[in-house]
C-alpha cells in the first residue's frame, strides 16, 4: 500500500492573533508544522507529501521539512477555504498512491500508533475517520429567539466529535471532491465530503491527546507538553 500525505497550510490562525500563521509559530525552536510532519516522517510507505500554501511562507515551510520527506514533498498553490485548497492538491497526487492521508498542520500530538491504526483500518472500509465522544453536556440552540436560549438537551453517546488523521481510498477520495466541487459543496472536514456523495467513512476511536492548536492556551500547553 502506498498512501500521499496532504497537510493543507492555508490557514491563517486568526484566533491565535499572531502575526504568521499559526503553523509556522515555533515551539522549543521548531515549527508546529515541523512537529506535526514528524509524527509521519518515519512511515515508509508515504511516498509523497503535498503542502497546499500560501507562496509567502515558502521558506517557513521548507525549514519546517524533516529529512525524509526532503524528496517527497510539493508545495501546492492554496485557495479562499481548506476545500479549495485540497482540491488544488489533487490533480498532483502521485498515480501510484493507494490512498490519501489529510491531516491538519496544527495537530502535533498524534500518536504513531493511531496513525497505523487507521493505515490498517482504511484497506477493509476505504475511508476512516478518529473521533472521540463529546465529554461536555451539548445543548441545542433555539435560533428563532432574539436571545441564546436553550432548545434541547442532546444525547452526547449520539454525537462525534472527529479528529484528523483522515484516511481515503484515492479514487474515492477523488470523486468525492469532483463531485462536490462540480455541486459547489464545501463542507467542513474531507469527512463531510464523501458524505456528500453518499459514501459514510467508518469511525474509529482516537486519542484525547490529538489536540488541535486553535487559541493562545493551546500554544501554551503545547510548550509544556513538547519540552
Amino acid at each position: 500500500m502506498k498512501f500521499t500525505l496532504i497537510i493543507p497550510c492555508g490557514g491563517i490562525g486568526s484566533r491565535i492573533g499572531a502575526e504568521i500563521p499559526k503553523q509556522y509559530l515555533k515551539i522549543q525552536n521548531k515549527t508546529i508544522l515541523n512537529w506535526t510532519l514528524s509524527r509521519f516522517e518515519s512511515i515508509e510507505s508515504i511516498i509523497q507529501l503535498l503542502i497546499p500554501a500560501d507562496d509567502d511562507f515558502i521558506v517557513e515551510i521548507e525549514e519546517s521539512i524533516p529529512a525524509n520527506f526532503r524528496d517527497k514533498y510539493k508545495i501546492t498553490p492554496h485557495g479562499k477555504t481548506r476545500f479549495n485548497s485540497i482540491y488544488n492538491s489533487i490533480e498532483h497526487i502521485d498515480s501510484k498512491s493507494d490512498f490519501v492521508i489529510i491531516h491538519d498542520a496544527v495537530r502535533p500530538f498524534v500518536t504513531s500508533g493511531l496513525i497505523t491504526k487507521l493505515m490498517e483500518a482504511v484497506p477493509k472500509y476505504k475511508g476512516v475517520v478518529p473521533y472521540l465522544n463529546p465529554t461536555d453536556t451539548i445543548k441545542a440552540i433555539d435560533r428563532d429567539k432574539k436571545e441564546t436560549y436553550i432548545y434541547e438537551t442532546i444525547d452526547r453517546e449520539m454525537l462525534a466529535s472527529v479528529q484528523t488523521p483522515q484516511i481515503f481510498d484515492k479514487r474515492l477520495f477523488v470523486d468525492a471532491y469532483e463531485y462536490s466541487n462540480k455541486n459547489r459543496f464545501k463542507g467542513t472536514d474531507d469527512s463531510s465530503i464523501l458524505e456528500y456523495s453518499n459514501f459514510l467513512p467508518k469511525l474509529i476511536l482516537g486519542e484525547t491527546q490529538n489536540l488541535k492548536i486553535t487559541t493562545k492556551i493551546d500554544v501554551e500547553i503545547a510548550n509544556l507538553l513538547l519540552k
